[in-house]
């Protein structure tokens, strides 16, 4: 991904997608699915018809001792597919762990809003 820069005041600013927040920022921003739907095609090398985005999704603690996050942009796909959508740039130790919490996490979340659901 290329740097853009933005002049402002006579000052000069680099921005980048690998940023967190322009990451977050950019995909999520309303008009901008297209975006995300391309990478994420290339990335999963799958066809994406829908895509809802849902940004700054919080895994929610379900005990004091229970650790709890926030994902990226949480996308949902085709038929439903959940996709957590993270940006890492620089290799963290935890983030092979991190990932497979959140993606429980999610799990968890949907299976008991479905359960909720099929109960009305």
């Amino acid at each position: 991904m290329e740097n853009k820069k933005i002049v402002r005041n006579e000052e000069t600013k680099e921005i980048s997608l690998k940023d967190d927040v322009i990451f977050k920022a950019f995909f999520s921003r309303k008009g901008n699915e297209e975006f995300l739907v391309d990478f994420l095609e290339s990335l999963l090398k799958i066809e994406i018809k829908q895509i809802r985005i849902q940004e700054e999704v919080d895994l929610e603690r379900l005990s004091k001792d229970e650790k709890g996050g926030s994902i990226d942009l949480q996308a949902e796909l085709n038929d439903g597919i959940l996709v957590n959508v993270e940006l890492q740039v620089k290799k963290k130790e935890s983030f092979e762990n991190r990932t497979v919490y959140y993606g429980s996490k999610m799990i968890a979340r949907e299976t008991r809003r479905r359960n909720r659901i099929q109960r009305y």
